[in-house]
């Protein structure tokens, strides 16, 4: 009798045990969670960051081009191809906002 008392006691000691690990467990599944979602903002503002120092680069080299270039045409076209650019990227604004 008094090994069964001492089994079901170990048994219940490695239940708790159990728990206690899943619980700890489950919250280091929430803190993962909220680190990754971080990290993913994160990811997103610098990957926003880039893409405008990226703009500002190409800014910048239209601004050397017609600095230094004789020949305007070239410089209409660049102009051209921008305006179509930016043309697109309002219209898709305009298309998320009518969704």
């Amino acid at each position: 009798m008094e090994d069964l008392k001492t089994l079901i006691s170990g048994i219940d000691y490695k239940i708790r045990k159990l728990l206690d690990d899943k619980r700890k467990l489950e919250q280091d599944i929430q803190q993962l969670e909220a680190d990754k979602k971080e990290l993913n903002k994160i990811v997103l503002e610098q990957s926003q960051e880039v893409n405008n120092l990226k703009e500002q680069v190409k800014i910048l080299k239209l601004g050397e081009t017609i600095k230094n270039s004789l020949d305007t045409t070239d410089v209409k076209l660049k102009i051209n191809n921008l305006v179509r650019k930016i043309d697109k990227c309002v219209g898709m604004i305009t298309k998320t906002e009518q969704e």
